[in-house]
């Protein structure tokens, strides 16, 4: 049974703590301009806010499922909101900056897991319910320059107390949002501890290495997009900046739809279809005749590669039935810390050769990512085809 309204109300909560996600980069350039620090020290926040968040996440899922701590998603939401609010006050210390932000990316990590586990009991374990949950994170890093504009960019990072205010809203919407269809604590120390199914982790890894490549094709994207506009077409940075503009607006869109494709017509048509269409959108990208091109290829492939991000997500809850926090962890977290991994990697192929042959090595990736998930099947339709036989 569902319960629309708070899923409606996690949504949001989602864009809060996802705020403080994108408000780190945001934050960068006025701690370059007002403390005057160096690139390697910026480089070492924003390590402390996206990879130790995405090595936490897994952790967060055990304990999500052997405890059922949804109490983290509050916890989760208002640590990444004080790490934040707290990180402008250090003027003279660059270490209690980087733990205040580290602390903030601790709490971002706490709340995935035990918020998609939420959000999979409110939609009922739909893919369409888990569209609308990650889009509300995409919505919160989307705004999260807007915010730090207006607050830092105005009054200096003594401000940024002011950040606190999303998670504080949203804290309390989180604490009076319906609870109607939530399993009752008996209810839940049941599903916890009664295994559903036996655990596939053989199809989960085979999920994982496609997770991995889809992962070094995103953060890549994000990276590189503007400076091959700049190197390809000659552009300026501000005309370049649009293709990145328009890749997570795709993106946010390619959620949506993919979740409602999926229900529809199943997990694994649409994860294939994605792949397929992302390779020909990289494509489309690497041979981009002119700047235009290039940003419609671009809006492209943040859709293609955004169809099967939940239906993803709710594999890798059917591969581990019985660990569905430490799934959501590893698809949401762990993956994603892989393509940070490999960017360093791509910077020096550009270095080396130029920015096109970085495009062309993640098409390449993109093409293995498609070739594994024809490999996957689906424990869901698999299980059914073993009960007719039966």
């Amino acid at each position: 049974m569902q319960n629309r309204a708070g899923l409606w109300v996690l949504t949001a909560t989602h864009a809060a703590n996802d705020f403080y996600a994108g408000a780190v980069s945001a934050l960068l350039p006025f701690l370059i301009l007002e403390r005057h620090y160096d690139y390697a020290a910026v480089a070492g926040i924003t390590l402390a806010a996206t990879s130790l968040s995405s090595v936490a996440q897994p952790a967060f899922g055990m304990l999500a499922d052997r405890f059922r701590m949804r109490w983290l998603v509050l916890a989760g939401l208002l640590t990444a909101g004080a790490g934040i609010a707290v990180s402008g006050l250090f003027a003279g210390s660059y270490a209690a900056t980087w733990i205040a932000i580290a602390i903030s990316g601790i709490g971002v990590a706490a709340y995935h897991p035990s918020g998609t586990v939420l959000a999979r009991e409110y939609g009922g374990g739909t893919n369409r319910s888990l569209s609308i949950f990650s889009v509300g994170g995409n919505v919160g890093a989307a705004l999260a320059p807007t915010g730090v504009l207006l607050t830092v960019g105005v009054w200096g990072l003594s401000a940024t107390p002011l950040l606190m205010i999303p998670a504080a809203v949203m804290g309390a919407a989180f604490l009076l949002r319906p609870r109607g269809t939530e399993p009752t604590a008996k209810t839940a120390s049941h599903d916890t501890h009664t295994p559903v199914a036996k655990d596939d982790w053989r199809g989960f890894g085979v999920l994982v290495a496609v997770l991995a490549c889809w992962s070094v094709a995103y953060i890549g994207t994000s990276s590189f997009i503007t400076l091959y506009g700049i190197q390809r077409f000659g552009i300026s940075a501000a005309e370049a900046s649009i293709a990145l503009t328009v890749f997570p607006a795709a993106g946010a869109a390619g959620t949506l739809i993919g979740g409602f494709l999926a229900d529809r017509f199943g997990r694994l048509r649409v994860v294939r279809t994605g792949y397929a269409l992302a390779v020909l959108a990289m494509v489309g990208i690497v041979l981009a005749p002119s700047a235009p091109v290039a940003v419609v290829a671009t809006a492209a492939l943040g859709i293609a590669l955004f169809l099967p991000f939940s239906p993803q997500v709710t594999l890798s809850h059917a591969f581990l039935p019985n660990r569905i926090g430490l799934a959501s962890g590893v698809t949401l977290g762990l993956t994603l810390s892989f393509g940070g991994l490999m960017g360093p990697a791509l910077g020096a192929i550009a270095d080396a050769s130029s920015v096109r042959v970085s495009f062309v090595v993640m098409l390449v990736l993109l093409v293995i990512a498609l070739i594994v998930a024809l490999v996957l099947r689906d424990p869901a339709k698999r299980e059914a085809e073993r009960v007719l036989a039966a």
